[in-house]
């Protein structure tokens, strides 16, 4: 049997959790610095899969913001060339930025909304809900490989919403010819 230090030691890097504004992200998206995809060169695909949420479950994630559901935590990698990866989230996230970009309504019992059409008590709810995620600074000399994101990805992805079965097959197989 393996001790808890051992069973504790997956990951050689320590994220520290953190919280955002939607409205921030949203407003700064830091000049294009921003990777939902995070192509990981070495293996010649992005971590994450496209975007697959629904119409319906965008709205669940901003009706859980203003009901106060629970909304799991995220993952990001802050890298030494200046670029947040989203290692985890990127569906969550997504979807809160486009809502408050207006890409997307919400259906409400009286009809369908923007954001830009709320009240203004429901775009404060969503404008400063802070969403909370797991960041790492990547350190000068010290860069984040890519078969380490994919142990963090899977870290973090034991549940949920399943990856398609060919992507995580992917993944494991790469990870498997490293060992």
């Amino acid at each position: 049997m393996k001790t808890i230090k051992e069973l504790r030691n997956v990951l050689r890097f320590h994220p520290q959790e953190i919280n955002s504004l939607v409205s921030f992200f949203a407003k700064h998206r830091f000049d294009g610095k921003l990777d939902f995809d995070v192509y990981l060169p070495t293996r010649g695909f992005n971590l994450q899969r496209e975007l697959v949420w629904t119409l319906k479950q965008k709205q669940e994630i901003i009706w859980s913001i203003l009901m106060r559901r629970h909304i799991p935590r995220m993952a990001i990698l802050y890298t030494y060339g200046n670029v947040y990866q989203v290692i985890d989230g990127k569906q969550r996230l997504s979807a809160m930025l486009d809502f408050y970009d207006n890409k997307f309504q919400l259906e409400m019992l009286d009809g369908m909304y923007y954001f830009k059409d709320l009240p203004e008590d429901y775009q404060n709810v969503i404008g400063g809900f802070e969403f909370a995620y797991n960041i790492v600074n990547e350190d000068f000399g010290n860069k984040i490989t890519d078969s380490e994101k994919i142990e963090w990805f899977k870290f973090i992805n034991f549940a949920g919403t399943p990856q398609a079965e060919q992507h995580i097959k992917k993944l494991s197989e790469k990870v498997k010819k490293l060992k």
